[in-house]
């Protein structure tokens, strides 16, 4: 039986974001689509409709990337995944920019985001990083397909975000030239050299080996799961 690791994408992004990644034998993936936001609710009540998804009657692991990384900080509070895998984001509010703190207090988040980005692909392009043709295509066609409304939800989240709590085990995967959310800020287990936030997709061999070698160490304390993985 295999394990199930949830995948949850980026701000904007779908499954396509992890496409270049391979797990190990005895792990399978599924992707967490976002759900509609009522944008009178905040990212824990977001979390505990998305936590839905999950089966929860047999171990799981969790993965998040950037704003996925939050959401999945949150389920955690009341799921206990056997990990948590963080790419690209924050553990805790402490790991923000004060920037977007500041963002938050006043609410630049308001402002009608898309078609401001939309017309700033070249800053977009700095920003976040894609290293090639194929993933600014994906970046542009994430950002052509998200809604405004959901999008002005999460960046208000992301610059409110006051979470505390560190899940533990986990492991946080970062690159090394992440503008988004800056290394210096945070406190990752492994660094991807010359990563950007989008390393999870530019720089998917390497983050390949750190999955291989952090999830040949996972020990399932689930009864259903006291032997090493297989078919």
């Amino acid at each position: 039986m295999k394990m199930i690791i949830y995948f949850i994408s980026g701000l904007g992004a779908d499954e396509r974001i992890f496409g270049k990644l391979c797990l190990p034998e005895g792990y399978e993936i599924r992707h967490i689509p976002w759900e509609t936001v009522d944008e009178s609710e905040n990212i824990a009540s977001y979390a505990e409709r998305l936590a839905s998804k999950i089966d929860t009657s047999k171990p799981f692991m969790l993965a998040g990337l950037s704003f996925g990384g939050l959401v999945a900080a949150e389920i955690c509070k009341f799921l206990k995944p056997e990990k948590l895998i963080l790419f690209s984001t924050v553990k805790t509010s402490a790991e923000l920019p004060a920037l977007y703190r500041l963002a938050g207090k006043l609410k630049i988040y308001r402002i009608a985001p898309r078609k401001i980005l939309r017309v700033s692909l070249p800053f977009l392009y700095w920003f976040l990083g894609p290293a090639d043709k194929s993933a600014r295509e994906l970046l542009v066609s994430f950002l052509d397909h998200t809604n405004p409304v959901f999008l002005k939800w999460a960046l208000r989240e992301i610059s409110c975000w006051k979470n505390t709590e560190v899940f533990l085990p986990h492991v946080h995967i970062h690159g090394e030239n992440d503008r988004v959310f800056p290394l210096s800020l945070v406190n990752a287990d492994h660094v991807i050299k010359g990563g950007t936030h989008l390393a999870v997709y530019n720089d998917a061999d390497q983050i390949n080996q750190i999955l291989t070698e952090e999830l040949a160490v996972v020990y399932h304390r689930s009864k259903n799961y006291s032997e090493p993985l297989t078919d």
